[in-house]
């Protein structure tokens, strides 16, 4: 069976997602600096080609993509800031007794 071209490189950008996202997550997973700055050096990599892909794609026409209305877009900002704000304010240590707060 042939396959046409667009096929193709609908496959190949499934697998490139596919790809970056098993480097994400083992990048996540390294016990030393030095294997995951390289792992995310991969990773970097990885989604150079798949934007590759998506480019080529987009240009024949075959990946649509349609701007985000700036309301849904500023909503999902505030959304993430406000949760990476609740992640860094859970995990600031709470503020440990002194002996002078001791004797209060």
């Amino acid at each position: 069976m042939a396959y046409d071209d667009k096929t193709m490189m609908t496959d190949m950008l499934a697998t490139q997602k596919f790809i970056a996202s098993n480097y994400n997550n083992y990048a996540g997973e390294c016990s030393t600096k030095r294997s995951k700055a390289k792992l995310m050096k991969i990773l970097g990599e990885e989604h150079d080609i798949q934007f590759k892909i998506f480019e080529n794609m987009q240009a024949k026409g075959w990946y649509e993509t349609t701007p985000a209305p700036v309301d849904k877009v500023n909503q999902a900002v505030q959304t993430h800031i406000s949760a990476a704000t609740n992640v860094k304010n859970a995990k600031t240590p709470a503020k440990k007794r002194t002996k002078s707060s001791a004797k209060k």
